[in-house]
């Protein structure tokens, strides 16, 4: 499906059929064909939001909504291209392995791979919000990378700001700058270049790769405002060192509303790297938030799936995968999927450098009809 194959335990005998015949075009059962047929119907022309996946859930059942994001995400098709190339690059790369060193075209070292981490990225490495993998296999094959400093457990418009002078600085050295954000700090990015500053700013940047982005916040959040779990979340936060500022400022109702009035340059290529796991991929680490925010529709364990989206963009979905990106060939899929960008970033200027021909050549020609 989508690219990927699948092998996993789904919650229902619907959402089973639902994936291995009816989305494989070998409807077996007009009972289920009937059914599904007349739900899409309505859900094929609605938007694909967390609203309209809640519905779904509620229809059928969590997995099958999951499975139906990722079939409406595939229909798309700058989606579909770049999940085809996704793939074909981690095949690629899974058969260049053996040497364990991979290269980037020298035509796309002239990029700056900026990274920006998640929360509390220094405290805590094992989550791998430091990038610390990522920004050693892109250093390997090739590409520069720098990971911005920001405030670990600081607030998203702290590190907003944060991110906005180290932008500014790196402006005068780098003409090509790919931003890439994990979980929280894919509303620090969004709010840097989405409001606090200038398309004009941003000519250097040139593409944003959301790793699981908390764009519109956490339910998980919403949830740990509320007693009584806003009492054992102060307890754990205290123990660990750290403000429970954090669970307000990824509020849905703050994150949501500030997020509605953001605007991104046209210039800025997005992307959303997006894990969707079923219900049978769900491990200990993520099990108790996965099942809180079942009934609310597909989530990662942290946010709900949709929630990660970004009108206008390109979206790649990982399906298996959850909020903690936990996969022994990370380190290939990072590499695909910067190579994805790469060659879309490649495609767009060639295809600038052909308008601009055109337009010289009809300048040329008006110029000789008037002599």
């Amino acid at each position: 499906m989508a690219d990927q194959y699948i092998s996993t335990t789904v919650d229902s005998e619907i959402t089973r059929y639902y994936l291995e015949q009816y989305l494989q075009n070998k409807g077996t059962k007009p009972q289920y064909d009937e059914k599904i047929n007349k739900a899409l119907q309505m859900w094929d022309e609605r938007p694909l939001d967390t609203d309209n996946l809640k519905r779904v859930t509620t229809q059928f059942s969590p997995d099958f909504a999951t499975l139906y994001f990722v079939s409406r995400i595939y229909i798309n098709p700058e989606n579909r291209i770049a999940q085809q190339s996704f793939h074909s690059h981690v095949t690629a790369l899974r058969t260049q392995r053996v040497t364990e060193i991979f290269h980037i075209d020298e035509k796309f070292t002239s990029y700056l791979i900026v990274f920006v981490p998640g929360y509390a990225y220094e405290r805590d490495p094992t989550t791998g919000a430091d990038f610390a993998l990522q920004r050693r296999v892109m250093g390997q094959a090739g590409l520069e990378t720098l990971l911005v400093k920001t405030d670990e457990i600081g607030t998203i418009e702290k590190n907003a700001s944060i991110l906005v002078n180290e932008l500014t600085r790196l402006e005068k050295s780098h003409d090509k700058i790919i931003l890439v954000s994990t979980s929280k700090a894919g509303p620090e990015v969004a709010l840097a270049i989405g409001k606090l500053m200038t398309a004009e700013q941003l000519t250097h940047v040139k593409a944003w790769i959301s790793i699981g982005g908390l764009l519109r916040g956490s339910l998980i959040a919403d949830q740990a405002l509320k007693w009584p779990k806003s009492w054992f979340a102060a307890i754990g936060f205290f123990f660990k060192g750290l403000s429970t500022d954090v669970i307000g400022d990824l509020s849905t109702q703050k994150r949501r509303e500030v997020f509605a009035h953001l605007h991104f340059p046209e210039h800025i290529l997005l992307i959303q790297y997006v894990g969707v796991p079923l219900s049978g991929d769900i491990g200990e680490h993520v099990e108790g938030r996965y099942k809180d925010l079942r009934e609310h529709g597909p989530n990662d364990g942290l946010t709900l799936i949709a929630d990660e989206l970004i009108e206008g963009s390109i979206v790649i979905t990982d399906v298996g995968l959850d909020h903690y990106y936990l996969d022994r060939e990370i380190d290939l899929k990072t590499l695909a999927v910067a190579r994805v960008i790469l060659d879309e970033l490649e495609r767009r200027e060639k295809g600038k450098k052909s308008d601009h021909s055109q337009e010289e050549g009809g300048v040329q020609k008006a110029r000789r009809h008037h002599s």
